[in-house]
């Protein structure tokens, strides 16, 4: 019985310990084309306020879904910023860790970053020729973004 506690306890320390390797390793690969950044969630009320200190966010995990560069012509739309039935490409997925950071390997180009939720993709910024939420990728460089998933929050 000593023994099956013990070999149980080793097996444990070992994924605990691999586990958190994997984490450090994402982020030590190497990458230096591509897109790196951290997702934060916000929710409540967020109206700024004299005796209010502004909300930093909480990092959370999440699924990062890249697409070819996608207009708002492209896709069907639910409850305002909830995306579906996309005409573009998929390029990459990826997944924030616990601390809401992520970095993905990208082609020169511009696509369209969303976040994976229950009622769709997520996305909350445009640009002037209505594009969703662009990140354009330049040749040897990692462009760095923050993520406000913040449909909860009233401002």
């Amino acid at each position: 019985m000593k023994k099956l506690r013990k070999y149980s306890l080793f097996i444990f320390l070992f994924f605990v310990v691999y586990s958190c390797k994997t984490t450090q390793v994402m982020f030590s690969q190497g990458v230096s084309q591509g897109l790196s950044g951290t997702v934060f969630w916000y929710e409540g009320d967020l109206m700024p306020g004299i005796d209010k200190d502004p909300v930093e966010g909480i990092p959370v995990e999440r699924e990062i879904v890249i697409y070819e560069l996608t207009s708002l012509k492209q896709v069907k739309v639910t409850d305002g910023y909830f995306y579906y039935d996309l005409e573009t490409r998929l390029v990459k997925t990826v997944f924030s860790d616990e601390e809401g950071k992520f970095i993905v390997e990208l082609e020169p180009g511009t696509y369209s970053v969303f976040v994976k939720e229950a009622k769709g993709l997520f996305a909350k910024t445009f640009n002037q020729g209505g594009y969703i939420n662009p990140v354009e990728i330049h040749a040897d460089e990692l462009v760095a973004i923050r993520i406000r998933v913040d449909y909860e929050a009233a401002y």
